[in-house]
């Protein structure tokens, strides 16, 4: 599923109302951050990559797989959240099965994930 610019979280206010009024779960190679609120809209993601990753080739690759972990998966969360997925240091040496599996795992410890529907 790819995500359209309406459905990325872009603004400096909108990143700081999730981290301000949202929870968050901690793993080894990313942060969830997540806010859940009747009056938000539709589900929203951004990503935050940090120059403490590394220079914009090392940065540009974990946003990569991260959007193709998004592309894979994404759909597969619960409507009417805004998820923010921050990339810590260790992220930069993850491989992308890595990442999917963390990112599998927070979504399900945080009880965002949308139950796989049954195929008949």
């Amino acid at each position: 599923m790819k995500f359209p610019r309406t459905r990325r979280i872009t603004r400096r206010a909108d990143f700081q109302r999730v981290r301000k009024h949202g929870k968050s779960v901690n793993g080894r190679f990313l942060v969830l951050g997540y806010l859940s609120e009747e009056s938000i809209g539709p589900s929203k993601l951004g990503l935050i990559t940090t120059k403490r990753l590394g220079n914009a080739v090392v940065r540009n690759r974990v946003r990569r797989r991260l959007r193709g972990i998004m592309q894979r998966i994404g759909d597969r969360f619960l409507p009417g959240h805004w998820l923010v997925l921050i990339a810590r240091n260790a992220a930069a040496t993850a491989t992308s099965e890595q990442l999917e599996k963390e990112w599998k795992w927070l979504m399900h410890r945080a009880s965002l994930m949308a139950p796989k529907e049954t195929e008949s």
